[in-house]
């Protein structure tokens, strides 16, 4: 069965959204803060003066795709992390004992990791 698309790509999208989270930020401080720009930030004068008064929102949606996309991103890593932890198991039973929270891992995360499961279960004739 196919994945969602936010599941498949959580790592991808979430780096977007972190990636976007800085530069909506930072363009929202800088137009904010610093009524006339110095030189070396001229080059971001045509996003702030095109912005108009949405500049000020750039101050609450930036931080928050900031954020966002900085938990989903910590999330992902810890959970893939976790679930390389279960897959170094060699006893079985500790693998079956452990089978709950290893399915949910891979259920949640891209398809390579389910497969990854689906290998170890192999080798433990499950």
């Amino acid at each position: 069965m196919a994945k969602s698309f936010t599941r498949e790509y959580r790592f991808e999208l979430s780096t977007v959204m972190l990636a976007a989270g800085i530069v909506v930020t930072f363009i929202g401080s800088i137009g904010v803060f610093l009524p006339r720009l110095p030189d070396w930030l001229l080059a971001f004068e045509p996003a702030i003066s095109g912005s108009g008064n949405w500049i000020y929102w750039y101050l609450v949606l930036g931080p928050l795709l900031l954020l966002a996309g900085g938990w989903w991103l910590y999330d992902s890593m810890r959970k893939i992390f976790s679930l390389r932890k279960y897959l170094k198991i060699d006893s079985k039973a500790k693998f079956v004992k452990s089978l709950d929270d290893i399915e949910y891992l891979a259920w949640v995360l891209p398809r390579k990791y389910e497969e990854q499961v689906l290998e170890k279960k192999r080798q433990f004739k499950m």
